[in-house]
Formats: C-alpha cells, sequence, structure tokens
C-alpha cells in the first residue's frame, strides 16, 4: 500500500494536493492534482520619444517622416485635468498583490487552553486552507468573503499555528498557551476515507471539514489522567473493509507532543457493520516517546 498519506502527515505542514502537486492514493483509488501556474503579464514596450522621433540605428526599417501632432490631455476617472504623460516617461507598475490584498491571521487563548481563530483574506474566497497546530493538520474552507474563524485545542504552549492557501501563501501567528503544561489531550488524525473515532471519560472534538481534493480531519480529548479509559475505533464500512486505515496519534502531556503512525488493518467487507478498536493507547504513546 502507498503510504505517502502517513509521511505528509507525519510532516505537520500538509500542501493541499491543488498547490504541491503531490498525490495520496488508498488501495486503488488514486487522487491528485497539480498547481496551475498563475500566466505571468509582460511588461508593455517602452513608449518612444514622441510621434515622429527616428528609428534607432539597429531598426530594420529607415526613418519615416511623420506629421507634427499635438499632444491632447485625456481626462481620467481620477481627475478629469490630469495631464497626459510626457513622451517617454515610464508607465507605472501595477500594485502588488500583497499590497491590494493581504491575509490577516488572528489568534487568542481561551481559559480552556483553545485557540481561537480568525482569518481575513478578501482576495481568497471559497477557498480550501491547511490548518496546522503542533503536528496537527487539517482541512478548512474560507467563506464567501475569504474568513475563517475556527477554535482548536491547544497541544503546546507555544501556541503556533499556520494556514496555507493553495496558491502556496503561508500565514502564522502565535498565541501562548500555558496552561496546556497542566494538560493530557490526544488527537487522531486521517485523510478523506480513513475516518477513525474516540471513545473515553473526556469530551470529543471534532476538527476540520470535508474540504478540497484530500480533506483532511482530526478528533481530539481531554484525558483527565493516563488510567482513564480510552479506545481509537473505526467502523467497518463498505469503504473501509478489506483494507489497512491510515492516520496518525498526537499526545499532549506536560507540554511536550508525542505523535506515533496509526495503522488499523480491517476485516473483509462480509464483517461490515461492526468496529475495529485499538484499546488503551498511551502505554504505546509513552514507549514513543522514551524512543
Amino acid at each position: 500500500m502507498d503510504r505517502k498519506r502517513s509521511f505528509i502527515m507525519a510532516g505537520g505542514t500538509v500542501l493541499l494536493a491543488l498547490g504541491a502537486g503531490q498525490y495520496m492514493q488508498s488501495g486503488t483509488a488514486q487522487s491528485s492534482a497539480a498547481m496551475v501556474p498563475v500566466p505571468q503579464v509582460a511588461p508593455p514596450p517602452p513608449l518612444r520619444q514622441a510621434a515622429g522621433t527616428p528609428l534607432g540605428a539597429h531598426d530594420p526599417m529607415p526613418p519615416m517622416a511623420a506629421p507634427q501632432v499635438t499632444p491632447v490631455a485625456l481626462p481620467t476617472a481620477a481627475s478629469a485635468d490630469a495631464p497626459a504623460p510626457e513622451a517617454g516617461a515610464a508607465l507605472p507598475r501595477p500594485t502588488p498583490m500583497a499590497d491590494t490584498c493581504p491575509i490577516a491571521l488572528d489568534a487568542f487563548a481561551t481559559a480552556d487552553a483553545v485557540l481561537s481563530i480568525s482569518l481575513a483574506a478578501p482576495c481568497q474566497p471559497n477557498q480550501t486552507v491547511v490548518l496546522a497546530h503542533a503536528g496537527l493538520a487539517v482541512t478548512y474552507q474560507t467563506t464567501a468573503t475569504g474568513a475563517l474563524f475556527a477554535d482548536i485545542p491547544a497541544l503546546d504552549p507555544a501556541g503556533v499555528l499556520s494556514i496555507r492557501f493553495p496558491d502556496g501563501q503561508l500565514a502564522e501567528v502565535a498565541a501562548p498557551v500555558p496552561e496546556v503544561a497542566s494538560l493530557r489531550r490526544l488527537a487522531v488524525q486521517w485523510m478523506e476515507g480513513d475516518t477513525f473515532n474516540l471513545t473515553g471519560a473526556g469530551p470529543v472534538t471534532t476538527l476540520g471539514t470535508l474540504s478540497g481534493p484530500v480533506p483532511m480531519q482530526a478528533r481530539l480529548i481531554d484525558l483527565p489522567d493516563t488510567t482513564a479509559p480510552l479506545a481509537i475505533e473505526a467502523e467497518v464500512t463498505a469503504r473501509t473493509c478489506g483494507r489497512e486505515l491510515l492516520g496518525e496519534v498526537l499526545f499532549s502531556e506536560g507540554g511536550r507532543v508525542t505523535r506515533a503512525d496509526l495503522t488499523l488493518a480491517m476485516p473483509e467487507c462480509d464483517g461490515a457493520g461492526g468496529f475495529v478498536a485499538l484499546n488503551n493507547p498511551l502505554p504505546d504513546m509513552k514507549l514513543a516517546a522514551a524512543r
């Protein structure tokens, strides 16, 4: 089985397939896309100094006389009395996109150690973005005005998070969350088709949306202590039976994040309707941390 999906998750800064030129596949199903380059607009040719100016010495055509032309100032939208540009003057350069379409990303930590995120990107409407934090990476979609509002339980005290757009632009922000050092949180993340559930004593939060060519989601649970009951489950369905499900587990304890790949072998399709469970995964996570 192609394990590129596990590799991409482990990177923690997942690029969208439509913006990275990468592909992922599960079994025989394949999803791929490539970044479409933005056509480069060539600069306009230089203006001659005035009508009737002789051609250069290396021009193929001999100089020709031209009638005397009197320049006429044309009114513009900015000012009806604006003068015409002087002969030989350079044309103004277009304003860079970064100046006309700024991206604003803000975040603050709430009392329960959750990062509350707000994004304003007016030139990125209805776009699938990847929101990443401490190895967690999930997809969301901006609104028709390029806005996004989301809440993610923090996994490390630094509170650094980023949002990557399909065109490769990256916005980052940090909101320190010192309270994380006193919490225990476990998250499991996956890509479309490999869905996992968490069951335990604490509340479970679902992160990310089914957006874009390769949707990425996660579930996170707060643990009262390391002895609390906990299980990672996957339902046996027509879509998951007879193959391996791939994901990644992140465990935050004392402000430190441990990561480990997750593989669940699903039964054949005649067993549809049941569940496959990985009970008490914390010892494996602690073993991974010790390594």
